[in-house]
């Protein structure tokens, strides 16, 4: 696994190679690149699939001191700059996906689209809600360590049966991040917000939602409509790890987009899908379970 040196962190990254497009991936909190496994040999079909482990994650090195959403953003803009590419399209999940958000608002010449999964921008409201949730959870972890966390986090994510070798892969990506880094992190989250610049993101973006997440859908939806480009597709029977619990549908999202882009036209502005009801109180109800 290839690596680079920035800020003095030696950070670890996964590449493709090939002549496709350049398509870099970026991964939820306490994950790593190798959980977009089901994405790669798919989206590698057709674009240079690339896939950062975040600082303090996998085998990238863990972070010193405090950070901020737009200084490990920086962090993927330097692997860019390392390999030579001006511009790529970046899908984020969760973590990735507000990584994303910071990539298109501050640099979106950088990049060719943009996808986010079951992720947003910042709150319009109710950030209190967020801050409780990272306070109560920042808590639990000193009080009883990640591992624990990480347990009941799993569960949520994958509750049937069936999927619990996905559980055990979610734990062994936590296992291989480090705590402090984590709790760096969450920080850095609880001071995230770029939402009143999503109209500097002038690329096209495509933004998939499960529709158990822990947001509602239509706190998605209202923040695709501030997009210049946007269109917002909802994944069925999918929790917050739509990368792992509906992988096919999640693959099959991404390619259509992503060739979409590069037809100019054959794009759909946001679609509009079926809200839920009580839709103010549901935007407000934000209990979140970062990854």
């Amino acid at each position: 696994m290839p690596h680079f040196v920035h800020g003095e962190r030696r950070l670890y990254f996964a590449d493709s190679g090939g002549g496709g497009e350049p398509l870099l991936l970026l991964h939820g909190l306490g994950s790593r690149s190798d959980d977009w496994q089901l994405q790669w040999d798919p989206l590698a079909a057709e674009f240079r699939v690339l896939a950062l482990d975040i600082a303090g994650h996998g085998a990238s090195d863990p972070l010193c001191g405090p950070v901020t959403m737009a200084d490990l953003a920086g962090d993927a803009l330097a692997l860019l700059d390392h390999l030579g590419i001006a511009r790529t399209h970046v899908g984020g999940f969760s973590l990735g996906g507000m990584l994303a958000f910071q990539l298109a608002t501050d640099r979106p010449e950088r990049l060719l689209s943009l996808t986010v999964i079951n992720s947003g921008p910042g709150f319009a409201s109710g950030r209190w809600r967020l801050l409780l949730t990272l306070a109560l959870r920042t808590l639990m972890i000193r009080g009883f360590g990640l591992p624990t966390l990480a347990k009941r986090i799993a569960l949520k994510l994958f509750p049937r049966d069936s999927q619990q070798p996905l559980r055990e892969q979610f734990l062994r990506s936590v296992a291989a991040a480090d705590q402090k880094s984590y709790l760096k992190i969450l920080r850095a989250i609880a001071a995230f917000n770029v939402r009143a610049r999503l109209g500097n993101c002038t690329v096209p973006a495509l933004i998939l939602c499960g529709d158990q997440d822990y947001t509602p859908t239509a706190f998605k939806q209202e923040y695709a409509t501030l997009l210049p480009d946007a269109r917002l597709r909802l994944v069925a029977d999918s929790r917050h790890a739509t990368p792992l619990d509906q992988a096919e549908i999640c693959n099959d999202a991404i390619i259509e987009f992503l060739r979409s882009v590069n037809a100019p036209g054959q794009g759909e502005k946001t679609e509009q899908i079926e809200n839920n009801e009580k839709t103010d109180e549901n935007t407000e109800k934000v209990s979140l379970e970062i990854q």
